[in-house]
């Protein structure tokens, strides 16, 4: 395989006839929900793809996409680098193949109206499902301690705020 840039779109089914595979990059700077989620521009991403049809004849693409990505720490604010990677396969739904009766191993894809599937805006939703939930520095790395963290306390005596219920009750007594 020669590294190439990715593709925007392909027609996956076409492509699996002739198993075809990429080994390239896709440009960072497309990534424009990704970058939202940064603090400094993503580099071009490390893509593979490869095209394939399984033994019970279902088209599919296997891939791999990485990068190295530098986001806030939620802890202390800083920035911190942070490694994504993601595997992925997925099956076109089409006429044969439909959503239904697909195995579980496959994530099933819409094609759009020219039969096709978006390439950089599937990396791009695998990289962003990659990212954990909250990002963080390990505990010994970051310069907030959280055993010195106060969340503060909850005062237990009961409130004596005016109950706003109190009027209805008066005018049910009268």
């Amino acid at each position: 395989m020669q590294k190439v840039r990715i593709p925007i779109s392909v027609d996956p089914v076409k492509s699996a006839g002739k198993q075809l595979s990429y080994l390239g990059q896709v440009p960072g700077n497309t990534l424009t929900r990704l970058q939202e989620l940064l603090v400094a521009p993503c580099a071009d991403v490390d893509v593979e793809l490869n095209f394939a049809e399984d033994a019970q004849r279902i088209k599919h693409v296997a891939g791999r996409a990485e990068v190295k990505v530098t986001v806030a720490c939620e802890r202390c604010g800083d920035p911190m680098d942070l490694a994504l990677a993601s595997n992925f396969v997925y099956a076109p739904v089409t006429k044969r193949q439909t959503a239904t009766d697909m195995p579980s191993d496959y994530e099933p894809i819409e094609l759009d109206e020219l039969g096709e599937i978006h390439l950089h805006r599937l990396v791009e939703d695998e990289l962003i499902l990659a990212m954990p939930v909250v990002v963080k520095h390990d505990e010994r790395e970051c310069r907030v301690d959280s055993n010195a963290m106060q969340w503060g306390e909850i005062d237990d005596t009961p409130s004596e705020k005016d109950n706003p219920f109190a009027v209805l009750q008066e005018l049910k007594r009268k």
